[in-house]
């Protein structure tokens, strides 16, 4: 599984968990992965990757996977 073109940010905790609610909803993937984060899978491919912090996550997305807010 490797990503196409990506972008990287941080997410606060609860912005973070919102985000994979509404990717949860429109039939993702979501599993927690060795690094105490998240690999988000649509399909085959992975449009998410994070990893905890402290107060937040620094995520790795897929660009056609996510609108800037």
């Amino acid at each position: 599984m490797l990503f196409r073109s990506t972008r990287t940010r941080v997410f606060g905790k609860r912005d973070f968990q919102r985000v994979l609610k509404e990717l949860k909803q429109q039939g993702a993937s979501v599993e927690k992965n060795d690094l105490g984060g998240y690999d988000v899978l649509f399909g085959e491919d992975m449009i998410l990757q994070a990893v905890n912090g402290t107060n937040s996550y620094l995520v790795r997305i897929d660009s056609d996977a996510l609108t800037e807010a």
